[in-house]
């Protein structure tokens, strides 16, 4: 197709653009048309604007064009026609020279086949030509900077629009602009944002490329349902931590299952969201679960800054809030500050002598002192002289004297150089509140569970955290002997060739080779059927343990053999394997993600893997400071110390195992499927660890 269209406009242009055209304009503001042509006049667009409408020749005052053939050169054209006919009208943007088009119309890959395959006819005459996409199903981008809100959404329809420096990259537009609605509501400016719908061109990662060099951009938010190019991902958000921007993400779909869940341990727990939640993690970036908690802590870092503690103060007027709060940063694993004998001292002129604690309940100060107002300063220069306090949190009932008291705390709070946030609990009665909090430039919300929230996710924001680094050269990989499911001596082969250590054992075809193994291993020993097609041995009866002599060994094969010939005729033997003394079981578990490359996890082994699902996941390789960390955060981690009266276990040589079994992941690369290590047994300090049973999958 000849085409004008210059080569990629770049994403700076599509949010600066010099002329925009507008598709079905008209002076209706209850259509589509009409609504953006509205916004861009009501906000003050600073470029030219073009309208497109066959049936007009003017609309509000703007000449009209039939064709966007007819009309002087566009940047950026919006366009929600029918489906039907977009990929015409696409083809008619190209050859006008186009630099983008923001393509709101729905019915495209998301609804079948055939919305696939014009979906497909769209990306192609993009690459063919150079000109760019927004979308389709996308619901528009706004640039609070130049007036620029190319969405129909009614939340525009507001006489101010309020600049910032926070910037959205949203996968779900309605999300979007819901997010951006109660964002504008408490003062909360943005500099962009984008909602990119079906990415049939430009994706979330593009779009936070430019924020990520846009300099009036501080904070990024971005809502990610999928990623075409995890690594690429990665590499960005070290980008961002190292252009000091922190970067909150809230990812749907977090219950979706790896592949092969029903054959895999490591599958089914080391599934799609905990992999994605490791690699933003070790990359620096803030994990949400809530679309409005996303921009309150984007907001909230980008005030304050990182925590300089992980303590909280609390001050509040109630001592049933007070209560109530406590028992919700427990719950969440949240520290409350403690007091010094200086911070008593400074509080007991106004506070009763049985209420210089942490939280400070302003119901029980001193008569004499009067009201909120009159004891503010002393509250805030306690907590501000407070060293264990790294972040304050006012959660606020109704009170007597609502706006003076609220007044008088915010107007100190805000000046106490620590990171504050209220909570505003009460409802319209709090209209007036809420006004004077929003005024003085400093963050609330209207629920406790998202205060709670907010503060877990800020206290996990650290701008010392060092991003991963990956070898830019994986190791060499091992050599297999065969691929797809591997046998468990075959499975063993493997790990122990990355110097995990592994059961002796011998593959034994008769009773009598069984009785010869037993007699060369030493009592007691193990038997197991091995079979690539049966993968949980232990529930069909190929698993014997503790058998103490000959006899019993000889006939413990018989009859597991007998089982395993039923289940699996091409089955040919069993192996006998040592008896491990009893140890602390852990599982380790290796995959490839398709978004990530090869993660490896950590948990409770044995028949606790799936009875309390506690685990830990990384990407491939591991470091011995990351494989630590790891084993820190399980919920078993006392055991590992030495809980009670039990043995403290070998801590470093779980941590070697993790980092060989890293090794192994980064090793096999793309051959690598699944792979578990269940159960490892744990030794006690200086014992080491011995893997009892492996499984494989490899391509």
């Amino acid at each position: 197709m000849k085409t004008k269209a210059p080569p990629r406009i770049s994403i700076a242009r599509i949010f600066e653009p010099r002329r925009v055209a507008v598709f079905g304009a008209s002076d209706d503001r209850d259509k589509w048309g009409g609504r953006i042509m509205h916004y861009l006049a009501l906000h003050g667009f600073a470029g030219e604007i073009v309208p497109l409408n066959p049936r007009r020749d003017r609309v509000r005052g703007l000449k009209c064009y039939a064709r966007i053939a007819d009309a002087p050169p566009v940047d950026v054209a919006v366009i929600a026609v029918p489906a039907a006919i977009v990929p015409q009208t696409i083809r008619d943007c190209a050859e006008a020279g186009v630099g983008c088009c923001v393509i709101i119309t729905a019915g495209f890959a998301e609804a079948g086949p055939e919305g696939d395959a014009a979906q497909q006819e769209i990306a192609q005459i993009s690459a063919e030509t150079g000109m760019r996409l927004v979308g389709p199903n996308c619901l528009g981008l706004i640039n609070l900077r130049n007036g620029m809100a190319l969405t129909s959404a009614r939340v525009l329809d507001v006489d101010r629009i309020i600049p910032g420096h926070i910037g959205l990259v949203s996968q779900s537009g309605a999300l979007m602009l819901s997010v951006y609605n109660r964002a504008h509501d408490q003062g909360i400016g943005f500099s962009q944002l984008v909602s990119v719908g079906n990415q049939a061109d430009l994706d979330v990662c593009d779009f936070f490329d430019h924020m990520i060099a846009d300099p009036d951009t501080q904070a990024i938010c971005l809502h990610i349902e999928g990623l075409a190019d995890g690594r690429r991902f990665l590499d960005q958000l070290a980008r961002a931590h190292q252009a000091r921007k922190p970067v909150i993400v809230l990812k749907t779909g977090r219950s979706a299952q790896g592949e092969a869940a029903a054959r895999s341990h490591t599958a089914s727990l080391a599934g799609a969201y905990p992999v994605f939640a490791a690699a933003c993690r070790e990359a620096g970036a803030v994990l949400v679960d809530d679309p409005d908690v996303m921009v309150l802590v984007a907001d909230f870092i980008r005030r304050n800054g990182p925590a300089r503690g992980d303590g909280i103060g609390i001050v509040s007027s109630s001592g049933g809030m007070n209560g109530t709060v406590v028992d919700r940063l427990a719950d969440r694993g949240l520290r409350l500050a403690r007091f010094g004998e200086p911070t008593r001292a400074t509080l007991l002129p106004v506070m009763l002598p049985d209420h210089l604690d942490n939280p400070i309940d302003m119901g029980a100060r001193r008569q004499e002192t009067g009201g909120v107002t009159a004891i503010a300063d002393p509250i805030v220069s306690a907590l501000a002289g407070e060293a264990d306090v790294g972040v304050i949190l006012i959660p606020l009932t109704t009170t007597p004297s609502y706006e003076a008291s609220v007044t008088a705390l915010a107007d100190r709070f805000r000046n106490c150089g620590k990171p504050t946030l209220f909570v505003v609990t009460p409802g319209s009665v709090a209209t007036g509140v809420r006004a004077i909090i929003r005024e003085r430039g400093i963050v609330y919300c209207d629920r406790l569970d998202d205060g709670i929230r907010l503060l877990e996710a800020y206290l996990s924001y650290r701008r010392d955290h060092a991003p991963r680094q990956f070898p830019s050269t994986p190791p060499a990989p091992p050599r297999l002997s065969r691929s797809g499911y591997l046998s468990e001596p075959e499975a063993k082969a493997l790990i122990a060739s990355f110097g995990l250590r592994v059961t002796r054992e011998r593959r034994i075809r008769s009773a009598a080779e069984a009785g010869e193994a037993g007699d060369i291993i030493g009592y007691p020993v193990v038997l197991k059927g091995v079979s690539r097609k049966v993968v949980h041995k232990s529930d069909a009866g190929l698993v014997r343990l503790g058998l103490i002599d000959r006899a019993s060994v000889e006939a413990a094969f018989t009859d597991t053999f007998r089982k395993l010939k039923k289940l699996d005729p091409s089955a040919e033997e069993c192996i006998v394997a040592e008896m491990v003394p009893g140890g602390l079981e852990l599982i380790l578990g290796a995959k490839r993600d398709p978004q990530f490359g090869p993660v490896v996890m950590v948990g409770a082994g044995g028949v606790l893997v799936e009875l309390i699902g506690d685990v830990e996941v990384t990407l491939a390789p591991v470091s011995a400071q990351t494989a630590e960390a790891m084993l820190r955060r399980l919920r078993i981690w006392p055991l590992l110390q030495g809980f009670r009266d039990q043995p403290r276990r070998d801590i470093k040589a779980a941590v070697d195992a993790l980092v060989k079994i890293g090794d192994l992941a980064a090793a096999l690369g793309d051959r690598l499927v699944e792979l578990d290590v269940n159960p490892l047994i744990l030794g006690s300090e200086g014992e080491g660890t011995i893997a009892a049973d492996a499984r494989a999958v490899v391509s």
